[in-house]
């Protein structure tokens, strides 16, 4: 009898341990699914505005570190060209289209920033960000990121930026990007992932490739959104989609030099990078998008 309850004593005591460990298992332990759960709930937006990043200050840029060093000009793997400093201080922020920003505003006459938000608010450049699988919305193991260019006719508010809870239609013969990452409160990181950001600057009309994408987007509770993309744009690309840019040859000229001279990702077998970093922020508001 003793040993009977010995015996049992000792199962109750194993069983306990074992729930203890199952409680302590981390959701966000290990790498992102491929793919997230199936849930009914999510979350559509509109990009209200979009910003090129430039230099708050000579080196200082927010973004993302793509590659995982903090270069200087001695580093031959991102072809000599200095990383920036975030704003909160952290080294190795990979922006070198901040670099360019400049030569744009004046391709432009100073007019980018407001030419990208024309079109924005027109509906000549409109991209919803939907969120899938949500669990929670503030923290989430596994969400799915879904970019998607749609169209329709925005009402604009009289703050200048598209109004919330408007329906928009997908474009269907555009390509759609989907990346899975994780929230944590309130604030989803997600990548690498590909994603064609489409541009409207005056007449000119084109669609940014980048590569290897990271993505942060803070999702607020009044359901705006804030966020931030980075990547890598290869630079005989984005020479192209200039060119399309009623500006002067001689302009030209120095806008294709200047692409050139700031390829820091990539790099051949000869050790020329092909591509440039950069940093786009944006913010949405709530919208519903139909497929």
């Amino acid at each position: 009898m003793e040993r009977l309850r010995r015996l049992g004593l000792f199962s109750l005591l194993a069983a306990s341990v074992g729930c203890a460990d199952d409680a302590a298992v981390d959701p966000f332990a290990g790498p992102v699914p491929a793919q997230c759960p199936v849930t009914s709930t999510e979350q559509s937006m509109v990009m209200t505005k979009l910003v090129l990043l430039r230099q708050s200050a000579p080196g200082i840029s927010d973004g993302f570190n793509l590659d995982g060093r903090v270069s200087g000009a001695d580093d031959a793997l991102s072809c000599r060209r200095r990383d920036l400093t975030n704003p909160d201080g952290t080294a190795g922020v990979d922006n070198q289209l901040s670099l360019l920003v400049p030569a744009l505003d004046t391709a432009t006459a100073g007019a980018l920033d407001a030419a990208i938000q024309g079109a924005i608010n027109n509906g000549q450049m409109m991209l919803a960000v939907s969120i899938e699988g949500l669990d929670d919305r503030l923290n989430d193991p596994c969400v799915t990121v879904v970019f998607r260019r749609v169209q329709g006719s925005p009402f604009v508010g009289s703050d200048a930026r598209i109004d919330p809870g408007q329906t928009f239609d997908t474009i269907r013969e555009e390509p759609v990007s989907r990346v899975t990452g994780r929230m944590r409160n309130g604030v989803i990181e997600a990548g690498p992932f590909a994603l064609g950001l489409p541009v409207a600057v005056l007449t000119a009309r084109f669609v940014i490739p980048i590569q290897n994408a990271q993505l942060r987007i803070r999702w607020r509770a009044d359901d705006t959104f804030e966020g931030l993309v980075g990547g890598g744009i290869p630079a005989a690309g984005m020479i192209a989609a200039t060119e399309t840019l009623v500006i002067g040859s001689d302009l030209m000229g120095l806008v294709r030099r200047l692409i050139l001279s700031i390829t820091d990702l990539d790099p051949d077998e000869d050790g020329n990078c092909r591509s440039f970093s950069a940093a786009v922020a944006f913010e949405g508001r709530a919208a519903f998008v139909n497929p």
